[in-house]
C-alpha cells in the first residue's frame, strides 16, 4: 500500500511536469513554429523514419490487449449466461475493428506506406496487418491474463479503454475543425497555401482537396495524433502491472518508458516534416489532460 502511494505520487508529479513542459512546447512553437521545422527538417533520415513508424502502433495494440482481458474478466464472472455472451460478442467486434484500424494507420502514407506506396489502402496487406499483427493481442489478453475475477480491475479497464477512446475522438474533431497543413506541404510552395498559425482555423483545406486533389491527410496537422497516442502510453500501460503479476511494482517504469517513447516519437514527427512543435506538443497535452481524466475517473490509487 505504502509502495501505491509513493508510484501515485511520482506519477502525479510527473505528469503535472508534463502538462507544463507541454504548455511551454506551445508557447515556444506559437512564436517560432516555422523556424524549428526549417532546421530540423531531415525527411530522408531512416532512423526517425522507424521511429515515426512504430509511434502509430502501440496505443491501439494495448488496447486490443485490454479488450481480451475485459472478456477474460467478464466470462469469469458471476453475470448472466446472455450477459456473458453480449459482452464477448463486443469485445471480440471492438478487438477486431481496432486491429484493422490500427493496421490500416500503420500502412498509411505517414507511415509505411511512405516507405511503400502500393500498401496504401490495399484491402489484403491491411487484413494482413490485423490478423497476424495486431488482433493475436486480444487473444494474448484473453488466454494470459488473470484467470480470477477481479471487479475493481474490470472496471478500470473499462474506463480507460473509454478514456482512450474518447482523446482519439476529441483529436479527430480538432483536427478536422482546425485543417492545418502540415510543414512538407508547404515547402512545395503550392500558390494561395501559406504557414498558418496553431490557434486560427485554416478554412481554405476543401479547396486544395477538392480543387487540387491535395490529401486531405496533409490539412491534419493541428494537433498530432503520434503525439497524443505515444504520450497516452502514460496512462494506458502502467495498468499492465495490474494485469500481469511478474509486471507488479513496475508502474513507475512503465510510466518511464513511455515518457521516453513519446518524445523520441515527437521528434520524428517534426524531423519527418509531418508536425511543427505546437501540434505535438498540443497533441501530448491532450494525453496528459486525459490522463487526469482516467486517474479521476478510474477511482485508482495509481496511474
Amino acid at each position: 500500500m505504502e509502495q501505491d502511494k509513493k508510484s501515485r505520487k511520482i506519477m502525479l508529479l510527473s505528469e503535472t511536469v508534463l502538462a507544463v513542459l507541454c504548455a511551454a512546447g506551445i508557447a515556444a512553437g506559437t512564436v517560432s513554429d516555422i523556424d524549428i521545422a526549417r532546421a530540423v527538417h531531415s525527411p530522408d533520415s531512416i532512423l526517425w523514419r522507424v521511429i515515426t513508424i512504430a509511434g502509430m502502433y502501440p496505443y491501439m495494440a494495448v488496447w486490443v490487449l485490454y479488450m481480451g482481458v475485459i472478456c477474460r474478466q467478464v466470462r469469469s464472472s458471476d453475470i448472466s449466461k446472455g450477459r456473458k455472451t453480449a459482452w464477448t460478442v463486443v469485445c471480440f467486434y471492438l478487438g477486431l475493428s481496432t486491429s484493422v484500424i490500427c493496421s490500416w494507420a500503420m500502412f498509411a502514407s505517414d507511415t509505411i506506406g511512405g516507405v511503400f506506396p502500393g500498401t496504401i489502402d490495399n484491402p489484403p496487406i491491411i487484413a494482413a496487418g490485423a490478423v497476424f499483427g495486431v488482433y493475436p493481442l486480444f487473444f494474448l489478453g484473453l488466454f494470459t491474463s488473470k484467470k480470477e475475477y477481479d471487479k475493481r480491475l474490470l472496471k478500470r479497464l473499462i474506463t480507460l479503454c473509454a478514456v482512450m477512446l474518447a482523446a482519439l475522438c476529441v483529436l479527430t474533431a480538432v483536427k478536422i475543425g482546425f485543417s492545418r497543413p502540415r510543414y512538407r506541404l508547404l515547402i512545395q510552395e503550392i500558390p494561395g497555401l501559406e504557414f498558418q498559425p496553431w490557434y486560427i482555423p485554416f478554412a481554405g483545406a476543401g479547396e486544395f482537396i477538392n480543387g487540387m486533389g491535395i490529401d486531405r491527410n496533409d490539412f491534419r496537422s493541428f494537433p498530432s495524433g503520434h503525439a497524443l497516442q505515444s504520450m497516452g502510453l502514460i496512462f494506458a500501460l502502467p495498468p499492465l502491472a495490474e494485469v500481469y503479476g511478474c509486471l507488479g511494482g513496475r508502474k513507475n517504469v512503465l510510466f518511464g518508458a513511455a515518457v521516453v517513447f513519446a518524445v523520441l516519437v515527437c521528434a520524428s514527427r517534426m524531423v519527418m516534416g509531418a508536425h511543427f512543435l505546437s501540434d505535438v506538443s498540443m497533441g501530448s497535452l491532450l494525453a496528459v489532460v486525459f490522463g487526469f481524466i482516467w486517474f479521476r475517473s478510474s477511482g485508482s490509487s495509481s496511474l
